[in-house]
C-alpha cells in the first residue's frame, strides 16, 4: 500500500496509557491507516530511530483569539508538540463584536488577559461581526494547528446589550437573543461557551467584566441551548474564597449549569495558592463526588508548573480584585502616578488587604520580588522580596512597593509567585482523578508570563526528572483525556482511522527553554516567548508542519468540531 507519510522505527505511545511499543505508522489523506512493526512505501518517510511517537498534544486553555489574526503558527504552542488548541476561554475574546464595540472588546482583553491595547485594536483584522463570521475568517486565512472556539459570554452580552452589558443583568428579550446567537454559533462550529465570574476579572476602568453580571436565568437559558445541540462544552472561571476554595454559590451555579446543559463543564481552577488547606484539593473534589455519580461531567483545570506573574504598576493586573485598585486601570501615566502618591489610595488598599479576598495576590509580600530595575541605586534590590525591602527600609509593604514603583516612573518590574510553587502539593493536584491539565493561558499575559510549554514541562519535570508520572500516563493526560472531554472523537489516540495529528520527541531531552523577549507583535511591541528542546517533528492532518523547529510552509490546521 502507498502512504503519504510513514514514520518508522518509533516507540509508539498511543495516548491510552498502554505501554509504549515499537512500530511504524502509515498515513494517507490525513488519517492514520496502518500501524505495524515495519511499513514502507511512503511518499515521505521519517526514521524515528527510537524516538517517542505520540498523538499531538491538545491545549484546552489558550487565548489566541487575537493573535491568530497575525500569527498563523500560534507561537509558542507550536514549538511544544501542540497540534490542537481551544480558545475563547474565560468569557473574553474578539467575537461576536460590532464595529462600535471593538474598543470595549480590546479593553476587556487588556484587563483580563494582559494584552496590549494598541496591538489588539490595530493588529486584529476585525473582519467580522457575528461568531460564525469570525470562524470563517480564521478558516480562510489558514492556521498551522487545529483550532476550536468557545463563545465568550462577555462579548456575547455586549453584542446584544451594548454598554449596559457591564452594568446590569439581561432582560427576557435579551436572554432570548443571546440564546439564538449561541445556537447559531454552535451550528457554525463553536464548541460551546465560556464565562468568568471571578472578581479578578474587570472590564474598562474597573467595571465588572460583563459575564460577571449574568443572572442564573441567563446561564440556564444558554445551558439549555447546549443541551439542545447535544454537543460541546462549557468553561467557567469561578469565584473563590481568599484561601482558594470555591464558594458555595459557585458550587451551586456550576452544578446547575451542568444539570441544565447535560454537557461537560470545566471550571477554573484547582491550584495550590497561599492559604489553601493542605487537603484543599481533596476537599474540593469530594464536594463533587455525589454530582459526578449522578452522571454529570464536571472537571476542574490545573497546571503542572508554578505560576509566576511579571508585572509593573503601569499594568497592575494582580491587584484587579481589590476595589481600591479600580481607578488604576486604563488610565494615563500621569493619572496613575497621582493615584499611587495619594495617602487616601494607600489607606484604602491597606483596608482591602485587611479584609482578605484577593485572587491573584493574597497579601503575601514575601512572594513578590523585584525583578527589573532601571536606576543604578536600585540595583541592589534585585531579587529581594517586598517583605525584605520593607524590613530594610522600615516601611509598610504598601508604601514600599508604591514608593519603589514611583521612583522609576512605574517601569520597575515585580514578579509574583501566585500559585503552585510547592512541588509536593502540585504533585497531588496533577495526579487527582477527574482533573484536567490545562491553564497554559497561551497567547495571553504577553509581558507577564509564557506558560505555553505545559506539555514539555510535564514530560520533562514530572516524568523525566522527578519520575512521579509514567510517560504513557502523561501523554494520555495531554491527548486522549482532553479529546474525550471535548468530544473530539478522531483526536488524541494513535489508532487506525484517527486523524494524523502527531508529535515525535525525545523523552530524555524534551523540555521548555528559558523565556525570551521578542518584539514581534504588531507595531513592534514586545512579548515573552518559550521555545522547547527535544521535539523532532510535529504533524497536523498528516502534513509535517515542523521538522526540528523549522516550519515547512504549510498551514493544515482545521476547525475542531465536537461530536
Amino acid at each position: 500500500m502507498s502512504y503519504d507519510l510513514v514514520i518508522k522505527n518509533a516507540q509508539i505511545c498511543d495516548g491510552t496509557s498502554a505501554p509504549a511499543r515499537g512500530g511504524s505508522v502509515g498515513i494517507a489523506e490525513g488519517r492514520i491507516v496502518a500501524i505495524d512493526r515495519a511499513l514502507s512505501g511512503g511518499k515521505r518517510e521519517i526514521n524515528a530511530d527510537g524516538l517517542t511517537l505520540a498523538p499531538g498534544f491538545i491545549d484546552i486553555h489558550t487565548h489566541y483569539d487575537a493573535q491568530i489574526s497575525w500569527d498563523p503558527l500560534l507561537t509558542s504552542s507550536c514549538w511544544h508538540g501542540v497540534t490542537s488548541v481551544l480558545m475563547g476561554n474565560c468569557g473574553v475574546g474578539v467575537a461576536p463584536c460590532r464595529s462600535s464595540e471593538r474598543s470595549v472588546m480590546a479593553w476587556d482583553l487588556v484587563n483580563v488577559e494582559a494584552m496590549p491595547y494598541d496591538v489588539l485594536l490595530n493588529g486584529v483584522s476585525w473582519e467580522w461581526e457575528t461568531f460564525p463570521e469570525y470562524i470563517n475568517a480564521v478558516s480562510r486565512r489558514g492556521v498551522a494547528l487545529n483550532f476550536g472556539f468557545l463563545v465568550p459570554l462577555s462579548a456575547l452580552r455586549f453584542f446584544v446589550m451594548g454598554d449596559q452589558a457591564a452594568t446590569r443583568a439581561a432582560n427576557a428579550e435579551e436572554i432570548t437573543q443571546m440564546a439564538q446567537l449561541l445556537r447559531e454559533a454552535i451550528r457554525g462550529g463553536a464548541l460551546g461557551f465560556s464565562l468568568s465570574l471571578s472578581k479578578q476579572h474587570i472590564g474598562y476602568q474597573g467595571r465588572p467584566l460583563a459575564s460577571r453580571l449574568a443572572s442564573r436565568d441567563e446561564l440556564t437559558s444558554l445551558a439549555r441551548v447546549m443541551r439542545e445541540a447535544g454537543r460541546g462544552v462549557i468553561e467557567i472561571n469561578l469565584p473563590r474564597h481568599s484561601n482558594g476554595m470555591i464558594t458555595d454559590d459557585a458550587f451551586d451555579l456550576i452544578v446547575n449549569v451542568a444539570r441544565e446543559s447535560q454537557r461537560p463543564v470545566t471550571w477554573l481552577s484547582l491550584l495550590d495558592v497561599p492559604g489553601m488547606p493542605e487537603d484543599g484539593g481533596q476537599q474540593t473534589l469530594a464536594r463533587f463526588e455525589p454530582v459526578l455519580k449522578s452522571g454529570l461531567r464536571i472537571a476542574p483545570q490545573t497546571t503542572c508548573r508554578p505560576i509566576k506573574l511579571y508585572i509593573t504598576l503601569r499594568e497592575p493586573f494582580v491587584f484587579a480584585s481589590f476595589p481600591s485598585w479600580k481607578p488604576a486601570f486604563n488610565r494615563s501615566l500621569e493619572e496613575q502616578l497621582a493615584l499611587y502618591r495619594s495617602a487616601e489610595f494607600r489607606d484604602s488598599f491597606r483596608q482591602d488587604l485587611s479584609k482578605g479576598g484577593g485572587v491573584a495576590f493574597r497579601g503575601r509580600w514575601g512572594l513578590m520580588e523585584i525583578a527589573r530595575v532601571e536606576k543604578a541605586e536600585n540595583q541592589h534590590l534585585l531579587g529581594k522580596t517586598i517583605e525584605e525591602v520593607a524590613r530594610l527600609q522600615n516601611k509598610d509593604p504598601v508604601d514600599t512597593i508604591l514608593d519603589l514603583a514611583l521612583s522609576e516612573n512605574l517601569a520597575m518590574g515585580f514578579r509574583l509567585s501566585a500559585a503552585n510553587y510547592d512541588p509536593e502539593r502540585v504533585a497531588k493536584l496533577i495526579t487527582m482523578p477527574n482533573v484536567l491539565i490545562g491553564l497554559s493561558d497561551a497567547g495571553a499575559h504577553c509581558d507577564q508570563l509564557c506558560d505555553a510549554g505545559v506539555p514539555s514541562y510535564l514530560l520533562h519535570h514530572w516524568v523525566h526528572q522527578r519520575q512521579m508520572m509514567k510517560m504513557e500516563e502523561a501523554v494520555r493526560r495531554l491527548t486522549s483525556e482532553p479529546a474525550d472531554f471535548l468530544g473530539l472523537r478522531t483526536k488524541g489516540r494513535i489508532a487506525e482511522g484517527m486523524d494524523a495529528d502527531l508529535v515525535l520527541f525525545d523523552p530524555a531531552a524534551i523540555k521548555p527553554c528559558p523565556h525570551e523577549w521578542k518584539t514581534d507583535l504588531p507595531g513592534g511591541k514586545g512579548r515573552l516567548i518559550e521555545r522547547s528542546e527535544g521535539v523532532a517533528y510535529t504533524v497536523v492532518g498528516g502534513e509535517v508542519v515542523f521538522d526540528h523547529y523549522e516550519h515547512q510552509g504549510v498551514l493544515p490546521g482545521r476547525l475542531l468540531r465536537s461530536a
